[in-house]
């Protein structure tokens, strides 16, 4: 009960970002885990986060390439502007 106190009397948690609350509670977390398991754990989140992007990409499939052409076939010069690079994109 009293690291609980020494957490809130160390934060104002009403100042944190969600982010911020996250990152305090993964580390203390980490602190009651051996190594092993930390890597066990982020063993099996990366194959979740794997699965997911998978499912995401089966389910909304990317069928539009897209090719950036760099050559200097550009013919309106005007526009350019020194060492300023130009390039058209192609869509198929």
């Amino acid at each position: 009960m009293l690291q609980i106190e020494e957490i809130v009397d160390r934060y104002p948690f009403e100042d944190l970002t969600l982010e911020e609350l996250f990152i305090e509670a993964d580390r203390i977390g980490n602190k009651y885990l051996t190594a092993q398991e930390r890597e066990e754990f982020n063993q099996k989140l990366a194959q979740e986060v794997n699965e997911i992007a998978e499912e995401i990409d089966r389910q909304f499939p990317d069928t539009e390439i897209e090719v950036i052409d760099f050559s200097k076939k550009n013919s309106n010069n005007s526009r350019k502007k020194r060492n300023q690079k130009s390039y058209r994109t192609v869509k198929f």
